[in-house]
């Protein structure tokens, strides 16, 4: 040991004693930097001294940065683009927000167009089933559900589809009947005629005997 020293000049020997050193991985820097232990400017040296030049260091520090950020935040551009579907931010902020996270500039254009398409038919869905609604508690008529399917520029077979689909659905949907309440106001009222009032009380599943006896309660 004596020997290898003593081959070494003095001016070199704490340089390749430096040298010999382990560095701190890129696992350990972002870990590090999670945790606290070192800071943005402890990451960029951190980075260069695994050799990195200047720009690659300040790269993969500005990365270890970003990507810490949005794993502690849970803040990812899923959430944003969500956000910014349902207009609850600009798509100024939508773009700023997604550079934040480590989108690459060169794919917003793709992302918030694929959001805005995506706008777009959650809205058609949404007039859709205000449609459907209107159709079900008998305000349009067939002939008027059509039409305002049509006014969202539906392909006809898609309208034809949906016009089907609905009148199954209400095909199939029970009757609908007055409740007892009803019944016996509206032949208290002389709305109805007694026999009337006892075959909607018979319809809502009472017997006999207590259909005679909510009669004979109005007399």
């Amino acid at each position: 040991m004596l020997l290898r020293a003593l081959d070494v000049m003095p001016f070199w020997r704490e340089k390749l004693t430096g040298i010999a050193y382990r560095r701190l991985s890129r696992v350990d820097i972002r870990r590090m930097y999670r945790v606290g232990v070192l800071n943005e400017a402890e990451v960029l040296a951190a980075y260069s001294e695994l050799g990195y030049n200047e720009r690659d260091a300040k790269r993969m520090a500005a990365f270890t940065v970003k990507q810490v950020l949005a794993t502690q935040s849970k803040f990812t551009a899923t959430n944003i683009i969500s956000a910014y579907t349902k207009y609850m931010i600009t798509k100024s902020e939508a773009r700023s927000l997604l550079l934040d996270v480590g989108v690459r500039r060169e794919n917003l254009d793709f992302i918030i167009a694929s959001a805005d398409y995506k706008r777009a038919w959650e809205l058609t869905d949404n007039k859709i089933s205000a449609i459907h609604n209107l159709y079900r508690k008998e305000v349009y008529t067939d002939d008027k559900a059509r039409s305002e399917l049509l006014r969202l520029d539906l392909p006809a077979e898609r309208v034809d589809v949906l016009m089907e689909q609905w009148y199954i659905d209400e095909k199939d949907k029970p009757p609908r009947y007055w409740t007892t309440a009803q019944v016996l106001g509206f032949v208290k009222a002389g709305l109805i005629l007694p026999a009337r009032a006892k075959q909607e009380l018979f319809n809502v599943g009472y017997d006999p005997e207590h259909v005679d006896i909510y009669m004979r309660s109005i007399e």
